[in-house]
Parts: structure tokens; sequence; C-alpha cells
């Protein structure tokens, strides 16, 4: 099977590294316009440079903070600018403070928010009308396994991301008519720099070692494994490609078998 999307626009959001990374590398080797964001220049940077090595077009890095709506709205200004509309939006962000509801402020609510459901809306909203008038589109964003099932000790996670999963099938139902596809992908535990600082906190906080957690979390899976950020990468762009066309409005549980709901 060839996926092609050669003549696509690409906006990765959070793509520094781990799975907004494997995300963009994938889409620019499928052959897309690739547009990355990250909080830090120099992180966006190096990680244009690294995917642009395999890149058959151009890889344009964005700094931009998902939290401040004045960077979205720029960020999404210069992405048309220079590459172009945007065919393909993959929302990814960073990691909102994980706690249990019990610790958690207001300060700390109001920053999830920001980040799990108004930058994803922001995001989508610029995007979805110009996607409908060219009659494709694909946006993706990635959620968590907290979506699907609650996490006690990740309440605004938890909370926000089940939140996200409406909104994708409220775009979805909208806008499905006119070649844009809106999904949400659920992943578990993968191999990233992200779950690596997350079971160091959780080994400080319960104070046991940390490959404890690690091996604890690893079991969570019938295949005793943590995912690979490459392999979502390559369903993503798959999703991204005329071939996604059917997927719509779903929540797609990426976690190797450990939620066992059916």
């Amino acid at each position: 099977m060839n996926i092609d999307l050669t003549g696509r626009v690409a906006l990765v959001t959070a793509a520094s590294r781990g799975l907004g990374f494997a995300c963009a590398n994938a889409l620019a080797q499928a052959g897309a316009k690739v547009a990355i964001c990250s909080r830090s220049m120099d992180n966006v940077t190096a990680a244009a440079q690294e995917i642009s090595a395999h890149a058959k077009e151009q890889v344009l890095p964005v700094v931009a903070d998902l939290a401040c709506a004045t960077d979205i709205d720029n960020m999404h200004e210069k992405v048309t600018r220079e590459l172009g509309e945007v065919d393909i939006l993959v929302v990814s962000t960073a990691h909102p403070p994980t706690m249990p509801f019990s610790r958690a402020t207001d300060e700390d609510w109001e920053l999830g928010h920001k980040l799990l459901v108004e930058a994803p809306r922001r995001l989508a909203r610029h995007v979805v009308n110009g996607m409908a008038e060219r009659e494709y589109g694909r946006i993706l964003f990635i959620g968590s396994i907290f979506g699907r099932e609650a996490e006690v000790s990740s309440v605004i996670q938890s909370t926000y991301r089940a939140g996200l999963n409406g909104l994708t099938k409220c775009i979805s139902t909208e806008y499905a008519s006119r070649g844009v596809t809106t999904n949400v992908l659920c992943p578990g535990y993968f191999t990233t720099p992200l779950v690596q600082n997350l079971a160091q906190q959780y080994a400080d906080e319960q104070g046991v070692p940390l490959e404890r957690v690690l091996d604890d979390w690893r079991s969570a899976s019938p295949a005793n494994q943590f995912g690979k950020p490459e392999d979502l990468g390559a369903f993503v762009a798959f999703l991204c490609s005329p071939h996604g066309n059917f997927f719509q409005g779903t929540a797609l549980t990426i976690d190797g078998g450990a939620v066992r709901r059916t």
C-alpha cells in the first residue's frame, strides 16, 4: 500500500519530541509539507532538522505555546503564509499537571483546559472550514487512554481528555459529508520522554524505584511492552491519507490491549 501525501500541508503541534515528533516525521516521509511547533526555539529547530534529513518537502519550525491563544493564531497565520492552507492537523499537547482531585488547584484546572480543550478547539476552528471548501481534510487529536478510562491520579487529564472525545464527535458529525475526517487517538504508554518523566515523578512520590514503576506500567499491556512512537506515526500517516477516509468521529485506543473494556 502506497501512502502518498505529496501536495498536502500538515501542521503537527508539540512535535519536537515524543509522539508529536513521530507523527510529523511519518507525514514528512510520506511527502507532506510539515510545520511543527514547540515552546522552545532550540528544540523545534533541532527537530525540524532531524525530520528534514528524510523528508521529501519543506519542514517549517514554529515557536508557539499552546496555552496562549495569540501564539496559536500567529502560528496558523505563519504556516498558511509559508506553506499554504492546512490539509492535515495533528494536535498533540504538553501534559497537564498530574495529580488527584484533592490536590488540583484552580490554576491547574485552568492550564489543563487551555491545553487539552481550548487549544484543539481553536486550532480546528482555524482550519476546518478551508478543509471543507477543498473537500479534503484530516483532523487528528492526540488524546490519552485516560479519556477512555479515568485515572484518579490524573484527574485533570481524565476530565478534559473525555471532553476532547466529545469535541471530536461533534466536529466529525458536522463536517464528514464535506471530505473532512476528525478522530482522536487515545494512546497508552509509549517509549517517550513524557512517560519516562511521569514514571520518575510517580516513583519519587511513592518512594519506589523507577524500574518498578516502569515494569508495572509495561505489564498493563498483555504484550508486556511499551508502544513505539514510530508505529503510532505510521498509523497517523495512514489515517491522514485517502486510505483513512472511513475513519470518522472515532476515539481509537492504541494501548497494546491494556484497556480490557470491549
